[in-house]
């Protein structure tokens, strides 16, 4: 398991900043809030503001991971 933290990150649920951090395993990837403990599910794939144009950066949005 490999755990970085996100520098400038803002906590979606308690605010907190510089608190979040990535999570890496084999098989998943999540970020997590070591202030409030919340955690959101990489997405599986990534939406593009104007799907015509393949160079543009895309905008990705972390899903609330399911408890285990």
């Amino acid at each position: 398991m490999k755990r970085q933290f996100i520098a400038g990150a803002k906590c979606p649920k308690c605010g907190a900043l510089d608190r979040v951090v990535k999570i890496i395993t084999v098989d998943d990837e999540w970020i997590e809030c070591i202030t409030c403990e919340y955690t959101e599910k990489r997405p599986t794939h990534v939406e593009s503001a104007e799907p015509e144009h393949p160079d543009e950066i895309g905008v990705i949005q972390f899903k609330p991971r399911q408890p285990e």
